[in-house]
């Protein structure tokens, strides 16, 4: 009898521990990083853009982007025209995602692009430019060939380290 005691005690203890194991695996959340970057030209014009991706283990899974583009007073006191215009520029920069992924809002003195993209979709990040020849024009590249813009694309394969260091190496700031 005894040693039938014996064997039940640690048959069920390692039951339970099987069971917390799978739980704790079940549970576990994704990986995330977030990086952002903030540039401002010589005209004054910030641009920031904070986007945190969700990685699992084969790479990237969705990528959630926040692009805020803050002109400076000058701008701004020729009306809403540069601040209508940039809003306009900026929604139809965004056209080959679908319209649900893109929100715009304007503020009293910003543009802000907010992006959600976790189908097989594409972003390109630092593809803004401005040019001011009596007039300020928005520049935006689309090229993902580019050398100096960064495209992510939803399953590109990253480990979390390698991430970071892409990012940081495109002069991003991760944690």
């Amino acid at each position: 009898m005894t040693l039938k005691r014996s064997r039940v005690f640690p048959m069920i203890l390692t039951i339970a521990l099987i069971v917390i194991i799978i739980y704790l695996f079940a549970t576990i959340k994704q990986p995330y990083v977030v990086c952002t970057k903030s540039t401002m030209n010589n005209l004054g014009i910030e641009v920031d853009e904070n986007i945190e991706v969700r990685l699992d283990g084969q790479g990237i899974k969705k990528m959630d982007l926040t692009k805020t583009i803050i002109l400076p007073q000058s701008f701004l006191n020729e009306g809403d025209d540069y601040l209508n215009s940039m809003k306009f520029i900026l929604k139809e920069s965004y056209n080959y995602l679908p319209k649900k992924t893109v929100s715009i809002s304007q503020e009293s003195d910003r543009i802000i692009a907010h992006v959600i993209v976790d189908k097989d979709e594409t972003l390109i990040l630092n593809n803004i430019e401005f040019i001011n020849n009596g007039k300020l024009e928005l520049k935006v590249n689309a090229n993902t060939k580019a050398k100096d813009v960064v495209t992510l694309k939803i399953n590109d394969s990253y480990s979390e380290g390698e991430f970071m260091t892409h990012m940081k190496n495109n002069g991003y700031s991760c944690n």
